[in-house]
């Protein structure tokens, strides 16, 4: 609304003053005119009542007095300019002597001039004022041209200039009442129109936040309203959609861990099921060495058996994984006890500090430790000298553990699913290990990662925050 009415005073003022120009020149050019011909009619009568004959050769003296008379008589300048166009003489010497008119006609005026036979008209400009300038022919009694005769006309800028500025003035006002009015107007639409807008954004950007998507309320059947109607039915789709994923991702995760669980409990059930089925018609109660089969056969039971109680610790820790009691811990040391407890396999240990507090679960650490020294070792083909470095660093505000192995190193195409929970390269285990980890380290606000390379070996980095102890 403010562009268009800037856009229409701007406008308006370039049309009213090229009107005002055109009506003004239409309005000079009429009165020059008018001037000429007043002129010429006095000019004409005085060559008839002349007793001087009139000839080219004696206009000086033919007009020596009566120029300045006619030219008060109409108030105008008169210059009287040869059929060859040099001046000859003039009612008002200073504009020869201010060079405001040529002493001398250019010979395309005189050209222009001779092929007309009337008059012409020249816009000039002199010492940057436009100005007209009207050229006709003096003729005699005879009907011969005996001179030429020339009226400038300097008051052409000043009457338009004027006016326009005058309207321009008079039309000021109204368009400052105009745009101020406007203005207001313009602050109360877009207030009425955004007002809404912004409180839809920021409902919209609340529940983006708590997650809690919350219908909004609008009492007009206006485009805001429809959008509003929009708004609220997009909530309701969402939280059914919402609902839906939960269900399906959480049925999803039992079955994976169902299925899992029964993988698992399968593996060590066959054996035992072979066993008892080979006890049942091999062993015979009056058989010598009954009691040493019969120990056999209890040992490789209870070790199934064992095997499967681990197996539902290992998910029973993994569900209930959550729970923690934390305590301020110097990782320097619970690293310094792990690795000593691996003494067989030569893990190398490199420590930059000496003391890095902790805000952890004990029993958490040392698994995560466990777990990461026990993938180290494993990764490890046989017939290769074992080579494990464990650094202990601080970065930042947090300190740093780099677990590096010299193994096989991790698959391109494993190492997306290094993480997850039934995630396993061995021949037997749970796959919860590294997932354990990560669920831990996650709940500490720490961080995870892992370089690898073919027949080079894996870094693992785990990051835990540093624990602020000055109280």
């Amino acid at each position: 609304m403010l562009v268009l009415l800037l856009g229409s005073f701007f406008f308006i003022g370039i049309f009213t003053f090229y009107n005002f120009k055109k009506q003004n020149e239409n309005y000079h050019d009429k009165r020059l005119i008018r001037k000429e011909a007043a002129t010429l009619t006095s000019i004409n009568y005085f060559l008839k009542s002349s007793t001087i004959d009139a000839d080219k050769r004696n206009i000086y003296q033919l007009f020596r007095f009566k120029i300045h008379e006619i030219a008060d008589i109409h108030n105008i300048d008169l210059n009287i300019y040869s059929l060859e166009g040099e001046i000859i003489i003039s009612s008002n010497k200073a504009l020869i002597t201010e060079k405001l008119i040529p002493k001398t006609l250019d010979k395309q005026s005189l050209k222009d001039l001779l092929e007309n036979k009337e008059r012409i008209k020249l816009n000039l400009i002199q010492n940057g004022e436009e100005y007209l300038n009207s050229f006709q022919y003096i003729y005699d009694q005879k009907g011969k041209a005996i001179a030429i005769i020339s009226i400038p006309y300097f008051q052409l800028d000043e009457t338009y200039k004027r006016d326009l500025q005058s309207y321009l003035l008079a039309l000021s006002p109204i368009y400052i009442i105009l745009f101020l009015g406007a203005s207001i107007m313009a602050f109360l639409l877009s207030r009425q129109i955004t007002e809404p807008m912004r409180r839809l954004s920021q409902t919209m950007r609340q529940a983006a936040l708590t997650k809690k998507y919350v219908p909004l309320r609008w009492h007009s059947p206006d485009e805001i309203g429809q959008l509003v109607h929009q708004y609220n039915f997009m909530v309701k789709e969402l939280e059914k959609s919402a609902a839906i994923l939960a269900k399906t991702e959480k049925e999803s995760a039992w079955k994976e861990m169902a299925k899992q669980v029964a993988h698992e409990i399968k593996n060590p059930l066959t054996p035992m099921k072979l066993n008892i089925q080979l006890f049942e018609r091999q062993l015979k109660a009056d058989d010598p060495d009954f009691d040493e089969k019969m120990h056999k056969f209890s040992a490789s039971i209870v070790d199934q058996i064992d095997t499967l109680a681990h197996i539902a610790s290992a998910f029973s820790d993994f569900a209930r994984m959550p729970a923690q009691n934390k305590q301020v811990l110097n990782l320097v040391s619970l690293v310094e006890t792990t690795v000593g407890l691996f003494d067989a396999a030569h893990i190398h240990l490199e420590k930059e500090i000496h003391q890095a507090l902790i805000l952890a679960d004990h029993d958490q650490i040392v698994r995560i430790m466990n777990n990461l020294l026990n993938n180290a070792i494993e990764a490890i083909p046989e017939g290769r000298e074992s080579k494990i470095v464990v650094n202990l660093k601080q970065e930042n505000h947090d300190w740093c553990l780099e677990v590096k192995d010299n193994g096989e190193g991790i698959p391109e195409f494993l190492r997306k699913n290094i993480f997850q929970p039934n995630f396993t390269t061995k021949n037997s285990g749970t796959g919860l290990g590294l997932a354990m980890v990560k669920r831990i380290i996650d709940d500490l606000n720490g961080k995870i990662w892992f370089e690898s390379e073919q027949n080079i070996g894996t870094s693992f980095f785990v990051c835990f925050p540093a624990h602020n102890n000055k109280s």
